[in-house]
């Protein structure tokens, strides 16, 4: 049974003989790109025939992207040293188990660009169309990110978050998407979400993690000295890694 909710959809459906309860399916994401930090992105001048050509990609790229996210309100059932146990499923990460000391509540998700721009970009040759919609992707991605938070806040009221995603720490490694994916029970029949052999999400442009309430600005970042990162969002702080 799909149950409409604003949005969204609330999907509830049959499993081994029992109800599973709870997917969230976020598909009518209202969307924009903003042309002019685009250009500034890619360093064209408004104008320009290239921009015109950015500006043309954005226009086909808005009316058939369908930005997506999956999500759940999911509880923790045990906890150990290095462990915690959500939805009967085992994630394994010190770091992780540390945030949620304090916490039996997450909300475990899925945020992607959607399969119909990544169908869009696989169709252009010039590789310099393809990385400006790479760009139109990414934006895409964040309007979805914006619009999970969103709907986080106005329906669960969980106050402040944080968020972790697997691969992004040594400490809880990409491998363990596996285990994410099965607490979402099935991404790829509802957003198109899948993963490879290596555990990378297709299409590229998704992002996986586990939001919860906390008392604290955690970030990823701030626990990773990897220079050069493009996708950084705090600064390295040594102090705090010593902390973990």
């Amino acid at each position: 049974m799909i149950r409409k909710v604003g949005c969204c959809c609330r999907v509830e459906f049959h499993e081994d003989g029992g109800w599973a309860v709870g997917l969230i399916l976020m598909d009518d994401i209202s969307w924009n790109v903003d042309v002019s930090k685009l250009l500034e992105r890619f360093h064209l001048q408004p104008g320009s025939h290239d921009a015109a050509r950015v500006e043309e990609l954005v226009r086909q790229a808005q009316e058939i992207g369908r930005p997506k996210v999956l999500y759940k309100e999911a509880y923790i059932e045990d906890k150990g040293d290095d462990f915690v146990i959500v939805d009967g499923v085992k994630l394994t990460s010190r770091i992780l188990r540390t945030n949620l000391e304090k916490v039996y509540r997450v909300f475990p998700y899925i945020a992607t660009c959607g399969t119909e721009l990544e169908k869009w970009s696989e169709t252009m040759d010039d590789i310099l169309e393809r990385y400006w919609a790479d760009g139109i992707k990414e934006m895409a991605l964040r309007e979805a990110q914006k619009a999970f938070e969103k709907h986080l806040d106005e329906n669960f009221r969980p106050g402040k978050t944080s968020s972790m995603n697997p691969g992004s720490l040594q400490d809880w490694p990409i491998s363990q998407q596996r285990q994410l994916f099965q607490i979402l029970v099935d991404p790829e029949r509802y957003i198109g979400v899948k993963l490879t052999d290596s555990c990378l999400m297709l299409p590229i442009k998704s992002i996986s993690g586990i939001r919860f309430s906390t008392d604290i600005d955690f970030e990823n970042c701030k626990l990773c000295s990897r220079e050069n990162c493009p996708g950084r969002r705090a600064p390295y702080d040594p102090e705090l890694a010593k902390s973990y």
